[in-house]
C-alpha cells in the first residue's frame, strides 16, 4: 500500500479524496500548477503527545520541495511533505530522521502517516477488521515511532498536493527509476534545507514502497549519501513474485500459504488443522514445494489420479471445493479465491486482509471490505488533519490515491537488465539488484521487514523467496530481520499488530544505531 494501491481494476486505494481548502499567499518556492493554482506556504505547528508516560514534545512541518531541472535547474514538480521533528532531542548527529512513504503506485503517504507511525491516528475496532461508525476523529497514536526518530512522510508526483508545474508533463516522475530519482532529490534538498545531513538516516516504505525504498537506499549511496536502515511493510520487491503483476506458477505456489491461513481464520482448512496454524503453514510450503511444484511441473502430462490426488489436497489447505479446483486446472487466482472461499454463506474476503469479509460475491475495488475499512476513515481524517491542526491552506486537492499515476506508470525502467548487451530482458520489474547491491556496499545498512500473514495481496512468502535469492553473502543476511504479524497488507490496522509492530521497530532501530 502499503497499498496501497494496486492494478486498476482491483485496487479501491486509488480512489480518489478530494480535500478543498482555503489558499495562503506563496513562498519562495511558490510556482503554478497545472490548474493555475499557487503553491501554500510552509505550515509550522507545535504539538505534545504523552507516550508511556512521558511528555513529549515536537514541531510538524507542512509544505513542499521543488523538483527542479537537471540541466536547466527550473522547478518541473513540487513535492508535498509532513515532517515531525521531537524538539527535546538537540543533536542531529545522534537523532534519526526517518523519510516514510506509501506505494501504489499512485498512492499518498495517508496510510503510513495516520494510520502506522505518525503521532495522530484513528479510531479501530478491537481486532481492527470491523468497519468503525463516524465520526473519524484523529487521537494521539500510542504506537507512533515518534520517540525514537523524526518522521518525513512524502507523498510523490500526482499524489497528496504534489503536483508538476505548468508546462511539465507529470508523466516524467511516473516510473521506476523516475520516480527513485524525484525523490532522491527531495530527500537531498529536504536534508539540506532542515539541516539534517548529519543524521542517521532511515527509510520506511510500504507495498510499492518496497521497490521505491530499495531503489531509493541504492540512488542515495551512489550519490554519498548512506542510509541506516530501511523498513519494509509489506514490500513489493520483485513483480514476477506476486499474483496481481504475474499470473506463473512461482505466483501461484508463493499465494498457497496466504490461502491457507485465510481458510484456518475461517474455519476452512481440514479438521486436523483448524487448532494448530503453524502446524498448516509448515506442511503446506513443505508440500507446495515438493508435490505441487513437480505437479506445475508436469502440467498435461499429469494422470488423472494425480490431478485428483493434487486437487484433494489443495482442496484440504484451502477450502475450496476439488472439482471447482480440477476445473481451474489446480491454478487458484487471487480474486477468484477471494470469492470462492465462503461463496456458500454469500460472502467474499478481501485480498488486503483476508480475516474481513464483505456480502456477496467478490467484485474488486467495490466491495473489497479490508480496503473499505481503512480508506474512508483515514480520508476523512486527513481532511480534517491538514487544516485544522497542521493548519496548512492551499487550493489544491488532496489525491490520497491516483488511478492515473498507475495506468501510466513505466514499469520498463525497474527490469533487471539483461546479462549479454547483444540480449533483452522483457521481464518483470524487480528491485533485488538493488536490494543486494545496497546492502553489499554498506555493510551496517540494516532492513526490517513487516508482513501480514493474512495478506493475499504481498503474501509473506513472495517476499521470503525474494530474499532467499538475493545474491548477498552470508554476513549480509544477517542484516535483515523478518517479522509476521496477525493482519493482513495493512497489518497495523489490527491494533495487537500495531502495538508489537512499533516494539519490533524500536528494537530495529535500537540496533541499527549501536554500531554507529
Amino acid at each position: 500500500m502499503d497499498i496501497q494501491v494496486r492494478l486498476i481494476a482491483k485496487k479501491v486505494f486509488l480512489v480518489l479524496m478530494a480535500l478543498v481548502l482555503n489558499v495562503t499567499a506563496g513562498q519562495a518556492w511558490a510556482n503554478a500548477d497545472k490548474s493555475g493554482q499557487s503553491i501554500s506556504a510552509a505550515a509550522v505547528t507545535n504539538h505534545t503527545i504523552s507516550l508511556k508516560g512521558k511528555t513529549i514534545s515536537y514541531s510538524a512541518t507542512a509544505g513542499f520541495i521543488p523538483i527542479c531541472s537537471k540541466t536547466t535547474g527550473a522547478p518541473e514538480g513540487e513535492i508535498f511533505f509532513v515532517y515531525y521533528k521531537k524538539n527535546e532531542d538537540k543533536d542531529v548527529r545522534k537523532r534519526p530522521v526517518t523519510f516514510a512513504f506509501n506505494g501504489g503506485p499512485g498512492a499518498a503517504s495517508m496510510y503510513l502517516h495516520l494510520a502506522a507511525l505518525g503521532p495522530r491516528t484513528i479510531p479501530r475496532s478491537s481486532d481492527g477488521a470491523t468497519l468503525l461508525p463516524p465520526p473519524y476523529s484523529l487521537h494521539d497514536n500510542e504506537n507512533t515511532i515518534l520517540d525514537f526518530t523524526d518522521l518525513v512522510f512524502i507523498d510523490p508526483i500526482g499524489t497528496g498536493f504534489s503536483r508538476a508545474v505548468s508546462g511539465v508533463d507529470p508523466r516524467r516522475f511516473w516510473g521506476v527509476e523516475e520516480d527513485v530519482n524525484a525523490i532522491t532529490d527531495f530527500v537531498f534538498q529536504f536534508l539540506t534545507v532542515y539541516k539534517r545531513v548529519l543524521s542517521p538516516l532511515f527509510i520506511a516504505g510500504e507495498s510499492y514502497g518496497g521497490v521505491r525504498g530499495v531503489g531509493l537506499a541504492r540512488a542515495l549511496q551512489d550519490a554519498g549519501l548512506y542510509p541506516v536502515g530501511i523498513v519494509m511493510i509489506s514490500p513489493a520487491l520483485d513483480l514476477q513474485n506476486i499474483q496481481w503483476s504475474s499470473l506463473g506458477d512461482r505466483a501461484m505456489l508463493l499465494s498457497l500459504p496466504s490461502y491457507c491461513a485465510a481458510a484456518w481464520y475461517h474455519q476452512k482448512v481440514a479438521p486436523r488443522f483448524r487448532k494448530d496454524l503453524g502446524k498448516a503453514l509448515e506442511e503446506v510450503r513443505t508440500w507446495a514445494a515438493t508435490d505441487l511444484l513437480t505437479a506445475f511441473w508436469k502440467g498435461d502430462s499429469l494422470t488423472g489420479e494425480e490431478r485428483k490426488g493434487v486437487a484433494k489436497r489443495l482442496s484440504e489447505y484451502t477450502g475450496i471445493d476439488p472439482l471447482w479446483i480440477m476445473r481451474k486446472n489446480l491454478r487458484i487466482r487471487e480474486r477468484e479465491f477471494a470469492g470462492e472461499l465462503l461463496k456458500d454463506e454469500n460472502r467474499s474476503i478481501s485480498v488486503y486482509d483476508s480475516r474481513v469479509t464483505a456480502t456477496g460475491p467478490y467484485t474488486g475495488d467495490d466491495n473489497d471490505a479490508g480496503a473499505f475499512l481503512l480508506a474512508g476513515p483515514l480520508k476523512t481524517a486527513m481532511t480534517d488533519y491538514i487544516s485544522r491542526e497542521l493548519n496548512f491552506r492551499t487550493d489544491r486537492r488532496y489525491i490520497s490515491g491516483n488511478p492515473e499515476v498507475y495506468l501510466a506508470w513505466r514499469w520498463e525502467s525497474g527490469r533487471v537488465p539483461p546479462v549479454n548487451a547483444d540480449s533483452i530482458n522483457t521481464g518483470y520489474p524487480d528491485s533485488s539488484n538493488d536490494f543486494a547491491r545496497a546492502l553489499n556496499r554498506c555493510h551496517f545498512l540494516k532492513v526490517f521487514i513487516a508482513s501480514g500473514i493474512f495478506d493475499l495481496e504481498v503474501p509473506y512468502d513472495s517476499v521470503l523467496y525474494t530474499i532467499n535469492h538475493l545474491d548477498i553473502p552470508k554476513e549480509r543476511r544477517n542484516n535483515i530481520s523478518i517479522k509476521t504479524y496477525m493482519g493482513g497488507h495493512m497489518h497495523y490496522a489490527n491494533p495487537e499488530a500495531h502495538r508489537q509492530l512499533r516494539e519490533d521497530i524500536a528494537e530495529f532501530y535500537e540496533n541499527a544505531l549501536k554500531g554507529l
